[in-house]
């Protein structure tokens, strides 16, 4: 990568209260704080936990906003809504007196501009990975009110009214076209505020050639059938019951359902056996081998009601794997019907026949692999990172300007 010149004093400060690369929102964080590193770029990063997966150099960077015990509560798996219930109202409040104090304490010149991932309430731009407003919004009108068990949306309500509609940060992030129409709609946020800044992909990590998982023949998938790939952590909102549904239908006879990612697997394995299917849905759990999976996959499979951008489908592409999801969020500023994949809707029996009329063909399954990598290969991480350095560094120089005026 190409060393990035600038202001002696310049420098970036994260704030996301999980350092990883095991979700869209931590995964986003690494990446920039990597390309940063690797430009000559001064950054660190403010968290509350950080990942296995992150390289002991990453981990240099990082400063902790909370004490150890509280590192240790567990955010992902059977418990994590109330885990995540304690840690993210802590990491918040912590975070924000944290750089608050920094900033203070900074001289005129040396201040860092503050990057945060939706988790502090200091900060000079804020990256929106989900609208909450939006996301519960949605919920409602598909008449799902579980979330309403969950006693973290309210806190993320009352933090965003803070964050958004005060407009305490000088820009926002979103990360998609969709998200600019939600953050004005919902929140009273100008559009002169805002950058559209979309997310990207390591497309080194993330490739057609590699390692394979072995999840084909561990779950008895064979040489003539298809398998389909569906990863999230939220199986309602993601529509893991329609990829479900699918399979009972003919496009879809010859079709198996690997699942990857944490949620209510007893229900939905009751619900795949209720339905006559549950010996072609096989629940992997969560994993950090995601490139082999995806590259063992036919089609990822992705029938969400809401996303603003969608990692795990860019991820797909960029192994070489079509989609077939909603047009909701950054989807649609991606996903060309035939090119790349196909659009779908909320139902298993049209799922099922977009698949069996696209996957049916040899030749247009290879035409839809190759369109998905040349469509991930635009998104590389070292392009967004260039650009969010070149909105904090103008950010940056607006803030001393303001000081020397």
């Amino acid at each position: 990568m190409t060393q990035q010149t600038g202001p002696a004093d310049f420098r970036i400060v994260q704030a996301v209260q999980e350092f990883s690369r095991a979700g869209g929102t931590e995964t986003v964080a690494f990446e920039l704080q990597r390309a940063w590193e690797a430009d000559g770029t001064p950054s660190s990063v403010l968290a509350a936990v950080i990942g296995p997966d992150v390289p002991a150099a990453a981990r240099m960077r990082v400063k902790f906003a909370l004490p150890t015990v509280l590192q240790h509560i567990p955010t992902r798996g059977r418990w994590r809504h109330v885990g995540r219930s304690v840690l993210v109202p802590a990491y918040t409040i912590a975070a924000s007196i944290m750089l608050r104090r920094d900033q203070r304490g900074s001289g005129a010149t040396d201040k860092p501009v503050v990057l945060s991932h939706g988790d502090s309430l200091v900060a000079d731009v804020v990256v929106l990975h989900a609208v909450n407003a939006a996301n519960l919004a949605q919920k409602r009108l598909d008449h799902e009110w579980r979330w309403m068990l969950n006693p973290l949306h309210f806190w993320v309500g009352a933090r965003d009214r803070l964050m958004l509609r005060g407009l305490r940060a000088r820009r926002y992030v979103a990360v998609s076209s969709r998200v600019v129409g939600e953050l004005e709609r919902l929140h009273g946020i100008p559009r002169n505020r805002i950058s559209v800044i979309p997310n990207g992909t390591d497309i080194a990590r993330f490739s057609p050639d590699g390692p394979l998982a072995g999840l084909r023949e561990a779950c008895g998938i064979g040489a003539g059938d298809t398998m389909l790939l569906f990863v999230g952590h939220e199986f309602d909102r993601k529509g893991l019951r329609y990829a479900i549904a699918a399979l009972c239908h003919p496009g879809c006879a010859r079709a198996h359902l690997v699942v990857v990612g944490a949620g209510d697997i007893a229900r939905y394995t009751a619900m795949a056996n209720a339905m006559g299917v549950g010996k072609r849905v096989h629940f992997a759990g969560p994993r950090n081998d995601l490139p082999a999976i995806y590259r063992e996959a036919d089609a990822f499979v992705f029938p969400t009601a809401y996303e603003t951008f969608s990692l795990v489908c860019m991820e797909a592409m960029a192994c070489g794997v079509p989609i077939f999801a909603t047009r909701v969020g950054g989807i649609e500023d991606y996903l060309e019907d035939g090119v790349n994949g196909h659009a779908i809707e909320r139902d298993g029996a049209t799922i099922a026949a977009v698949l069996g009329s696209a996957l049916d063909n040899p030749a247009a399954r290879a035409r839809l692999r190759e369109g998905a990598r040349q469509t991930a290969l635009s998104y590389g991480w070292d392009a967004v990172a260039r650009r969010y350095r070149a909105l904090l560094l103008q950010v940056w120089l607006e803030k001393r300007a303001c000081h020397e005026a």
